[in-house]
């Protein structure tokens, strides 16, 4: 891809949009640019190169010529580069379909390259999303959020804002996973606002992705109680049975989180209905885990060991290792609430440390917050106060700092009652 840069105004123009987004300088870099660094180009002390321009736009969740740079795709080369892109993009949705994800992935990567070739942009764009979707489903999310951004800021989402907020709810989703709920909540939000204008079923992925990252982030009750009123006004128009179901899902959870427990479960119930699992038969999985989880979280047993048995039975074959992480979590819950924390305390320290689990590390926080109260159960508050100051520190790693609070103060509520462990590390200043 070619682009010519204007450097004129870039400065300023960038300044304003991280600025409108609330975000710092620091923030804005990442871990690929000091905040110094960002402060030179505000000021136009220091020239933007493409890539740098390319990343900015991608962090802001704008498109790159909104900050100066005009991408342009090269003059189309001959139809043998197009038929290229195409073969190799339908094969690719063939291996999406059969869940064959990495297969998938690197058709769309061929799929792109062609395409960019050709000079295609609106194949281009296709592949990318193939591309976005297929790191998604295998739990690659770095690399889903690449290429998501780069969906947002393509010259085709410029002129389309419905394709535009499509991307940005894959972005959110990706962040969101990958416990990056800063950028997850911004993406969704641009998502919101831009699907004001598109079909229902885009606004409605858009609030779904926003109220997600909402209720992961810790937001005011009132806020997240306003969007799912928005989500269910909106679910009115959509058409699709399928579709209902994932919103009803979403509404479910938020239910369960509000306290609302009874609502809740009716909600979940009618997901359970409408989801087709032949149409998306992991989602369908997926539902079952993540229902049963809100219901040991309410303190409901009910029904519970059937719906976990389902998500094994399914997970198993052809879930990620996000998948396994969560439904094993799950599992040890049930085991608590059965009265056997002794056996949850197992099931959770073998999947801390199971091989196979590497890939959801940034989930540990979970698994070491879980532990704690499973030792605070079993009489053991030294290795309770260990593992919330260990759950402390790793939600502080991935910015989810609501549920670091949450941890520190349990930890220090454990260490004023007399509780010492000298093995464990004190939290940083």
């Amino acid at each position: 891809m070619t682009t010519s840069l204007t450097h004129d105004g870039f400065g300023a123009r960038l300044r304003a949009t991280r600025k409108r987004l609330g975000m710092s300088q620091a923030e804005l870099g990442g871990d690929r640019y000091t905040g110094s660094y960002i402060s030179h180009l505000e000021s136009g002390r220091r020239a933007a190169s493409h890539d740098v321009v390319e990343f900015l736009a991608l962090r802001l969740g704008v498109t790159a010529d909104e900050l100066g740079m005009e991408p342009s795709l090269p003059e189309p080369i001959d139809s043998f580069d197009d038929t290229h892109a195409l073969e190799h993009l339908l094969v690719a949705e063939r291996a999406w379909h059969d869940r064959d994800w990495a297969t998938a992935g690197e058709l769309a990567t061929r799929a792109a390259a062609s395409a960019l070739n050709a000079g295609q942009p609106e194949r281009h764009w296709q592949a990318l999303y193939v591309q976005a979707q297929a790191a998604l489903a295998e739990g690659e999310f770095a690399d889903a959020i690449h290429f998501a951004e780069r969906l947002a800021a393509h010259q085709v989402a410029a002129t389309s804002p419905t394709l535009r907020a499509q991307a940005l709810c894959l972005s959110a989703t990706a962040h969101r996973v990958g416990d990056e709920l800063p950028m997850a909540l911004v993406h969704a939000g641009q998502a919101v606002e831009l699907a004001r204008e598109a079909p229902p079923i885009v606004m409605a992925d858009a609030l779904m992705c926003l109220i997600s990252a909402a209720l992961e982030a810790g937001r005011p009750t009132a806020e997240t109680d306003r969007l799912c009123a928005w989500l269910e006004d909106v679910s009115l128009h959509v058409e699709s049975a399928h579709a209902r179901g994932v919103i009803y899902w979403t509404l479910g959870t938020a239910s369960f989180k509000s306290g609302n427990v009874a609502k809740g479960l009716e909600l979940h119930d009618l997901a359970m209905e409408l989801l087709n699992p032949r149409r998306d038969l992991r989602m369908w999985l997926r539902l079952n885990r993540s229902a049963a989880n809100c219901r040991l979280d309410a303190g409901i047993t009910d029904g519970v060991r059937e719906m976990l048995e389902v998500a094994r039975g399914g997970l198993s074959l052809i879930g990620s290792a996000f998948d396994m992480f969560e439904l094993r979590l799950a599992e040890a819950k049930l085991l608590l609430h059965e009265g056997r924390p002794e056996q949850a305390a197992e099931h959770v320290e073998a999947v801390l440390v199971d091989p196979a689990m590497r890939p959801a590390t940034v989930s540990n926080g979970q698994g070491e917050e879980l532990l704690a109260e499973i030792e605070l159960d079993l009489g053991r508050p030294e290795r309770a106060r260990a593992a919330f100051i260990r759950a402390a520190d790793l939600y502080g790693k991935q910015e989810q700092f609501r549920q670091a609070s949450q941890c520190w103060q349990r930890a220090a509520a454990l260490e004023d009652m007399g509780v010492h462990n000298v093995d464990s590390p004190t939290p940083s200043v």
